[in-house]
């Protein structure tokens, strides 16, 4: 029996399922390159503003062509069928590293901030706001490269808005307060209000505001200021402390200017600590201190993949496609609203 295809692309096994969409694991006949194909559900893809959304976030993958954000391999409509093929990350997600290891040290938090960044600056520079940046959205290489992936509810500057005035679009725990008030002039600032909060996650191992509820949550992201960060980690540098909170402050214009000027303040922490004098590695504790922080990004992947799986999850060449399904799921709420 000769296996589905959709266009050029073979379907494999299923990765994952959510209401809107289906990932599964693929193969491009061109190329032989291993894929994870997205399909929007048929039942789904009848809701005129699901299937422009599914259409927009194809779109949008394909004019972003970066080494740290998710390629895009090709799509269509097949059989009626909508459906792209996108790059498989092996390495898993911040998320899960946070989750199976705890906090991350804070020269990996920077190295993986300049990724991020220069990811998000070629978006900005496309007209597009991510919206949805979050731990679980930052995908991971076995060798330690950042992707950032999950367009579903991506705003493109550059075409009609699909979001109602008023609406909030986001994750709750990693939404810019102009996201929390729905306001229609949301930008590029907004994901690096987003970007604060994934990186004091990131160095802490937990998110800057967690009200007991959504009203608690929301008036905090509003009006509450960040906690310590170095009094949570103390080995944390000020500079990076104080970059954090600029990234966090409730109000746009009082962030750094794009993402580049970000990263460029992180090249500067990244610089002015290499210099510091390192004690000899005369133990496992301090020859852990000299490695490298990618080195040290890897050995966290390949621990987090050495924890023993349930026997039921197959994760085989899997992309990580819980975040994604989070992401479709949200977008039919926002359809839906």
């Amino acid at each position: 029996m000769s296996a589905r295809q959709l266009g050029r692309f073979e379907v494999g096994e299923l990765l994952g399922t959510g209401t809107v969409g289906t990932i599964f694991a693929g193969t491009d006949t061109k190329s032989g390159q291993q894929v994870a194909i997205k399909q929007l559900n048929l039942q789904a893809g009848k809701d005129p503003l699901i299937r422009a959304r599914f259409k927009r976030e194809t779109s949008v993958l394909e004019r972003l062509q970066h080494p740290n954000i998710v390629s895009f391999y090709g799509g269509g409509v097949d059989d009626a069928t909508l459906y792209y093929a996108m790059e498989r990350v092996d390495g898993g997600t911040v998320k899960m590293l946070l989750e199976s290891g705890g906090a991350l040290p804070w020269p990996v938090v920077v190295d993986l901030a300049i990724q991020l960044c220069s990811a998000l600056q070629c978006a900005h520079n496309h007209g597009v706001v991510h919206r949805d940046l979050k731990p679980g959205n930052l995908f991971l290489t076995l060798d330690g490269q950042l992707k950032l992936g999950d367009f579903g509810i991506a705003r493109d500057l550059t075409a009609d808005d699909l979001t109602k005035n008023g609406f909030m679009v986001g994750t709750h725990a990693y939404m810019a307060p102009e996201q929390i008030r729905g306001e229609s002039t949301v930008c590029g600032k907004a994901d690096l209000y987003s970007m604060g909060c994934c990186l004091f996650e990131m160095l802490t191992n937990r998110k800057p505001f967690s009200g007991g509820n959504y009203t608690e949550l929301f008036d905090q992201h509003l009006t509450a200021p960040p906690p310590s960060i170095r009094e949570i980690v103390s080995d944390v540098p000020e500079e990076l402390e104080v970059l954090i909170g600029s990234l966090l402050e409730k109000d746009p214009d009082q962030r750094p200017f794009n993402a580049r000027a970000v990263q460029a303040a992180m090249l500067r922490i990244a610089e002015s600590r290499s210099g510091d004098p390192v004690e000899p590695a005369t133990d496992e504790a301090s020859a852990e201190k000299t490695k490298s922080a990618r080195e040290r990004l890897v050995q966290r992947i390949e621990q987090r993949h050495q924890v023993p799986l349930q026997p039921e999850v197959n994760v085989t060449g899997v992309l990580v496609v819980v975040g994604i399904l989070i992401g479709l799921v949200a977008a039919a709420a926002i359809a839906r609203g």
